[in-house]
């Protein structure tokens, strides 16, 4: 969903920075980009690893989460990536089951899907509140294929970041990556399927993507 359906990455490293200046401190954005696709859990490891042993990494979430409160009741507008909204009613309108796997919490992917008219596309949705193991693990994956009832190897997987497309991949997904904040690593690349700089990309290869 982040990242990949909406442009919220942004929004949440501008909130991250704040959050941080508060204590004096600067969130960079090469942090940040370290973190994207992680799970809390495995973000804040970081996050402390980057601060120091003693840093309140829970502090810092829920100030952060506070000041995306904040700009969402303000009414600003979390805009769609190129192609997102398009995408998403294409595979539905071509009969397709259409799963969300997102490490997200499942309130502000509920929130999120709701406010941009996109949730009832979707016949299956998963979140961080819904795995033990979070991105890069394959869990999220392995349980939105089973909520569709489908096998792995019929699901076509797109992600943005190093930790989603490496959870599809080794959950054996054929999957494409359309980055947003870091580009991917070797692994991903030596194992995606393709590799696209927008949503709006992939319809020349639809045959083969669904092949």
């Amino acid at each position: 969903m982040d990242g990949l359906l909406f442009s919220t990455e942004p929004i949440y490293f501008e909130c991250y920075k704040k959050a941080a200046s508060e204590d004096g401190l600067t969130f960079t954005f090469e942090l940040f980009e370290t973190c994207v696709g992680m799970s809390s859990k495995d973000a804040g490891a970081l996050i402390k690893h980057h601060f120091g042993p003693h840093f309140d990494v829970e502090n810092l979430y829920r100030r952060t989460y506070a000041h995306f409160e904040d700009y969402v009741s303000s009414g600003q507008e979390i805009e769609f990536r190129p192609g997102a909204s398009e995408a998403v009613k294409f595979f539905y309108k071509r009969g397709l089951k259409v799963g969300l796997a997102s490490s997200n919490i499942r309130r502000w992917v509920d929130y999120l899907l709701e406010q941009k008219g996109i949730k009832r596309y979707f016949s299956s949705i998963t979140t961080s509140d819904d795995v033990s193991n979070p991105k890069p693990d394959p869990e999220v994956y392995l349980k939105t294929a089973q909520k569709l009832g489908v096998d792995v190897a019929e699901c076509l997987a797109f992600e943005d970041s190093i930790a989603g497309a490496t959870a599809a991949i080794t959950a054996g997904m054929r999957t494409c990556v359309v980055p947003q904040i870091k580009q991917p690593n070797s692994f991903v690349r030596q194992h995606a399927f393709k590799v696209y700089h927008s949503l709006k990309d992939i319809y020349p290869d639809m045959d083969e993507l669904l092949s």
